[in-house]
This record gives C-alpha cells, structure tokens and sequence, in this order.
C-alpha cells in the first residue's frame, strides 16, 4: 500500500508470520550443560510470550530442560501487522500462533507474573478463574532454577490526564478489534441524520497521537481503508474524513534517517485522487489532555475527534520495575548502563 511503503516490508504474505518466527535466530542461552541423565532436569520459567520468549522457547530442548511459559497471552503475536488488523487489511487469527505449538514439551499457564521473588527462587503469579457466569482471581507460586523474564513494555501516557479513559492503545489483539470497531462505528454516527457538517468533521476526525513507527503504521493503514474502502461504503462521507498525526517532537520516526522521515512525511500528507489530502502533521504539538471528544494541546489548541489512538511511547512494565528495584542498586546501575548502550 503506498502510503505504508515508507516502511521496512513486514511480510509479503499472511504465511510469512509462522516462516519469520521460524527463522529467528536462537540466543545465546545463559544456562549450563545439561545435566545428567540421572540427575533431574532444571526448571527454566519463561514470562512473556513474545519475540524474545517465542525465539527461546522454541529453540530449547525441553527433553533437558523443564520449561513452563507463563502469560496471559496463550500466543504469539506478530505485532507489525497488528495496525493492519485495526482496520481490516488483515484478520487477527492471521497474525498469531499458538504458544503450545512452538514447543510441545514445554508446559504453558495461562496467568499473570505479579512478582518475582530471586532470593526463593519463586514467580507470584494469578489467573481468572471462570465458572459459568462468575469468575474469580487464583493466585498461586511457580518455583524456579532458570528465569526467564520477557514481559515486554507497556504504554507510557506521561501522566497526561485522560488518556488511559478516552485513548486506545494499540498492543494487543484487544486493541486492534476495539479500534477497528470504533472506526466502523464513526463512520455509521456521521452518517446519521440532522447532523451538521461541523459535526460530521469532528466524529470522523480521527486523532493518532504519536509519530514513531506504531503511530505513522497506524495513520498509514487508516488512510489506506479510507482512500480503498471508503469509497465503496461511505463515498458520501470522505469529505469529512480528517487523520491528524499529533507529535511533541519536530519531525515522524524519530529513530529513523532522515530520508526516511521526509519519505514518510511525503506520503502521509499527498493527496489521491477521490478523497483529497486526508493527512495532517500537527508537529512539534504536545499534548496537555485528553477529553471526551476533543485533544487540549500545549500551545491552546483543542481539536475535536472521533476516535484517538495513543502511540506516544513505552514504559516498563510493572512486574520489570520491581524486580529491578528488588535487585538492589548493583542491578539497577547495570540496568541503566544497558539501556544507555
């Protein structure tokens, strides 16, 4: 899709994502040779089930090694496909794989690690519980020789008052089917009638807050639904369309060359034939809060919309935080000599 050409190609075809999980590269495995046949075999726990988990999991022998995965996910997504399945261009069973199948020996919970305890050799962990109707929180402890920890990120919403309650994030299969729902349901609100035309602009008006990669995928997969899609259902409405792509910064992809950055921006903000310039870049624009249904930026501004993605950044998750913390400061300062790397 051209508007999505300014990134790296994340697969040719849906078959791809079992073939690129396939073809990671093993690490380096920090555990020792295997033990005897008559001694028992050591017990690994991996937490997460995501690219660093899925690699190792899948890699190890588990006839040496006594493995359990613990997460709440009892898959592995591909998550550069996931902006793709928000809107459509790609089903959600498409885009992930069973747990259980990448390694058959290796034993899978499906629950939540709360808190590593390194001194016991423990993993706090709980699950929902359900019985018809009512469900309730088990709680239980996973002990352990061998500790893997891949939980990955979470959202960081700087503390910007009201996005956890009016933002979707986009990290999760979840996500992406709330987002694609909520799209659908823009688009049917303005098509109601005895609505006026600065109220059509406002409900499809659609905010993603954040230009790194995850927010200029979305807008890009977005644009595409609406130049390929939405003349076919909404033609009518496509004048009212408007994405915004807000960013503190000075410029998209942050992290990227600067050919790449004037790429993107190119593309974002060209217009097609049919549907206008959809895209605007609203840079060097922080957000100060977020309502119900309008975006309060630094400089005063407030814009209007429909539906708002949140891809402004990530923060560790809490589990990694106090296990850090726990470590003491020798952990910690070798911590922040890593990431400093």
């Amino acid at each position: 899709m051209q508007a999505c050409d300014v990134l790296d190609d994340i697969g040719s075809s849906l078959s791809s994502v079992p073939a690129a999980l396939g073809a990671m590269s093993p690490p380096t495995s920090p555990l020792p040779p295997p033990p005897s046949a008559s001694a028992p075999r050591e017990k690994v726990v991996v937490l997460g089930t995501g690219w660093g988990a899925a690699s190792f999991v899948k890699t190890i022998d588990g006839s040496k090694y006594d493995v359990t995965v613990i997460s709440p996910r009892n898959f592995f997504l591909f998550t550069p496909m996931l902006a793709g399945a928000a809107v459509g261009t790609v089903e959600y069973r498409s885009i992930t794989e069973p747990v259980r199948k990448l390694n058959p020996r290796a034993e899978f919970l499906e629950a939540t690690a709360t808190h590593v305890d390194w001194r016991a050799r423990t993993v706090e962990c709980e699950s929902v519980v359900c019985e018809g109707n009512s469900c309730v929180i088990d709680t239980f402890t996973v002990p352990y020789d061998r500790l893997l920890v891949t939980v990955g990120a979470t959202t960081n919403t700087f503390g910007i008052p009201g996005v956890r309650e009016h933002c979707n994030f986009l990290k999760q299969i979840g996500d992406a089917r709330r987002i694609r729902t909520g799209i659908v349901n823009c688009f049917e609100r303005a098509n109601l009638p005895g609505l006026t035309d600065e109220q059509r602009d406002a409900t499809l008006t659609f905010a993603v807050i954040g230009a790194g990669p995850t927010g200029v995928e979305f807008a890009s997969e977005l644009r595409d639904f609406v130049e390929q899609d939405g003349p076919t259902y909404y033609k009518h409405l496509l004048k009212h369309v408007s994405i915004k792509v807000i960013e503190a910064s000075s410029t998209v992809l942050a992290p990227f060359d600067s050919s790449l950055q004037a790429a993107a921006v190119a593309a974002l903000t060209s217009s097609s034939a049919g549907v206008g310039k959809v895209t605007e870049l609203l840079l060097s624009s922080g957000v100060q809060e977020v309502k119900p249904d309008v975006i309060s930026l630094n400089d005063g501004r407030e814009i209007p919309y429909g539906l708002s993605v949140w891809a402004a950044g990530n923060g560790p998750a809490p589990l990694t935080v106090g296990l850090i913390e726990d470590l003491e400061e020798e952990q910690a300062e070798a911590q922040a000599e890593a990431r400093g790397r």
